[in-house]
């Protein structure tokens, strides 16, 4: 009888150890997933852009972007001149 109740005590106390660690587990899990996601919140607040290792401001991207549009409509139209040209 009383090596049944040690059994029984011995699984009681590995039922708890399991429930502890998965808990410990899943605690740990949660502080980790906290911990990137304030770091992808405080990252995203930035308004500086890296491209190509250079920092450039967002004006700066839509600066360049304009120039580079407005340059390939130029070539664009310019080839339109003369394909109507022939």
């Amino acid at each position: 009888m009383l090596k049944n109740q040690s059994i029984g005590i011995q699984e009681e106390m590995i039922k708890k150890d399991k429930v502890e660690n998965f808990l410990n587990t899943l605690l740990s899990l949660t502080g980790i997933v906290g911990i990137v996601y304030v770091f992808m919140i405080v990252s995203s607040c930035d308004d500086n852009t890296y491209i190509a290792g250079y920092n450039k401001d967002f004006e700066e991207i839509n600066q360049q972007i304009f120039e580079v549009d407005s340059l390939l409509m130029r070539i664009e139209m310019e080839l339109d001149s003369l394909y109507e040209g022939d």
